[in-house]
């Protein structure tokens, strides 16, 4: 009782105890990824959803300890760029991967962005019966982004009290949709056709939805601001990954209870909210909790998130591997041109791609990442004193979930696939021209 007591204590203000880990660690994941992503895996797997959901949190389990065994020993709070840089002789390598890192959380506030849009339209329809025309949703999306852009610029944040209430509650909303959506559902649990996309469904549909657990990583940045730091993070995290994995298995099971894929999948983007309607005690009133439960995740996410990114992108930067211009910080501290050019990345993704777009490309971009990092551990298992059968089993379930990816979109959306690998192809272009004319040396930059 006296060590878990320790854990919640903290003895200089201003450090991040576990219970503020914990509710980043899951705002992180959650914020975007039951609100946007849940129609999205309904497509692929079907009733099987709950069983992607599991699959690909088990696997973010496995990757949660490569990150954490690295960091602690690295002692820094760059991710997967800094653990690349230690093991990696290319100097090209470890930028592209710092480049695919930053392009990949472009796409995930772009997700929330574009949930944030669809839920808008939702809630002035079923809130106030205003029916707003289709088009204003990139405008709702791009509105929110540079709403958060310009309160970052000035240095305006959220409390972490107000997260911490704000993320125990979401927490506490969502199980209990799911526990009274089972609890009040009036047909035959075993009357549900759990695999009505075929056996494999649930395994294409993880690889699919994997970017639903982005999130637990941001904590690695705030590695200087917990305290107690090798005891709290690795509980925090666990704890973290641990909750969303329960959320995201027993409020998609509720979903498929109450609405058939088919329906799910017409009602894509607030497919959440569409199935709490049905729960007999609920109705519309909690298609309207949902409405406004996901406006606020999905915004608040879009928020840490570019907190968070803009900082990598700086520590990137320093390091040589990004344009110097983006290493600025003004006089309160602020990456000023990180926060400007992401925004307006994020904006542009928002607006002009589908959800399917932004999701999938999301998973794969966070699936090289994760892969990278587990592979980057079991190569210094024996320094970061890991058990090495733990990374090659997340090395395994990543590797295998990114040519899943491509052949599922190869053979049902090749304009996606071109998409995606056009984003990839242009970010080793770009990375590679930038180091040919500005070399990638560390030591100069951090000493200029």
């Amino acid at each position: 009782m006296n060590s878990f007591r320790s854990l919640l204590t903290r003895s200089r203000p201003g450090k991040l105890g576990l219970l503020e880990v914990i509710a980043m660690g899951v705002g992180g994941m959650v914020s975007g990824g039951i609100y946007a992503v849940l129609g999205v895996a309904m497509a692929q797997a079907g009733n099987a959803v709950p069983i992607s959901y599991l699959i690909a949190g088990i696997i973010t389990l496995l990757t949660a300890y490569s990150y954490l065994k690295l960091t602690l020993h690295f002692g820094e709070h760059g991710g997967v760029f800094s653990f690349v840089e230690h093991v990696v002789d290319s100097p090209t390598v470890a930028a592209y991967v710092g480049w695919v890192l930053v392009v990949g959380y472009v796409g995930v506030m772009a997700m929330y962005a574009f949930a944030f849009g669809a839920y808008t339209l939702t809630a002035a329809r079923a809130v106030f019966g205003i029916a707003l025309p289709q088009y204003l949703r990139p405008i709702m999306s791009i509105l929110i982004v540079a709403g958060f852009v310009g309160l970052n610029l000035k240095g305006v944040n959220e409390t972490g009290l107000f997260e911490d209430i704000a993320v125990y509650i979401k927490i506490a909303i969502l199980l209990s949709l799911a526990v009274l959506g089972i609890v009040f559902y009036d047909g035959s649990v075993t009357a549900v056709t759990f695999f009505s996309e075929g056996v494999v469904s649930p395994i294409t549909g993880f690889a699919i939805i994997f970017v639903s657990y982005e999130g637990f990583q941001l904590l690695v940045y705030d590695y200087e601001d917990i305290e107690n730091v090798e005891r709290v993070l690795p509980v925090g995290m666990y704890a973290a990954i641990a909750i969303a994995i329960l959320i995201y298995v027993s409020v998609s099971f509720m979903a498929t209870l109450h609405l058939t894929p088919e329906q799910l999948v017409a009602h894509e983007e607030v497919a959440l909210a569409e199935a709490v309607s049905h729960i007999p005690v609920l109705g519309a009133a909690g298609f309207v909790l949902v409405i406004l439960s996901a406006m606020k995740s999905t915004s608040s996410g879009i928020n840490a998130t570019l907190f968070g990114t803009a900082r990598l992108v700086h520590k990137i930067s320093t390091e040589g591997a990004l344009p110097r211009a983006f290493s600025f910080r003004n006089r309160e501290g602020i990456p000023v041109y990180a926060l400007v050019v992401m925004g307006g990345l994020t904006a542009a993704f928002a607006a002009l791609g589908s959800l399917k777009q932004i999701t999938e490309f999301g998973s794969v971009a966070f699936l090289l990442s994760f892969a990278v990092t587990n592979y980057t551990n079991l190569r210094l298992a024996d320094v970061t004193a890991s058990n090495r059968l733990v990374p090659a089993l997340g090395l395994v379930g990543t590797g295998v979930a990114i040519p899943i990816v491509l052949y599922h979109l190869y053979l049902t959306d090749v304009e996606i696939l071109l998409w995606i690998l056009g984003i990839f192809v242009a970010i080793f272009l770009l990375e590679f021209l930038y180091l040919e004319r500005s070399p990638f040396d560390p030591d100069v930059e951090s000493d200029g």
